[in-house]
């Protein structure tokens, strides 16, 4: 259904992250091969989050946290999806 067109790269999927801390969720986009955990990584560094103990994944809508070493495509992330940042242990 969707068209490639003249886009470049792998197909990418954007998404709406928040964290406790922060009111303001913010917008980001990358490829859905991309794993979670380094997407996470990317997150926390945008947030300002400093690394912690517990290494950083997503929680999406349903309370399930997401497997760091599995491709956001593979963990189900949808363009639109809107994700909160937590902790592998849960919780940020």
């Amino acid at each position: 259904m969707s068209s490639e067109g003249n886009t470049s790269g792998p197909p990418t999927t954007t998404v709406t992250i928040h964290i406790p801390s922060d009111p303001t969720p913010r917008e980001f986009t990358w490829p859905k091969t991309i794993k979670v955990g380094e997407a996470a990584d990317e997150a926390a560094d945008e947030f300002g989050i400093s690394e912690s103990a517990e290494a950083p994944t997503f929680q999406n809508a349903s309370g399930e946290v997401l497997d760091r070493q599995k491709p956001l495509v593979a963990e189900g992330v949808e363009d639109g999806a809107v994700l909160d940042l937590v902790s592998a242990g849960g919780g940020v």
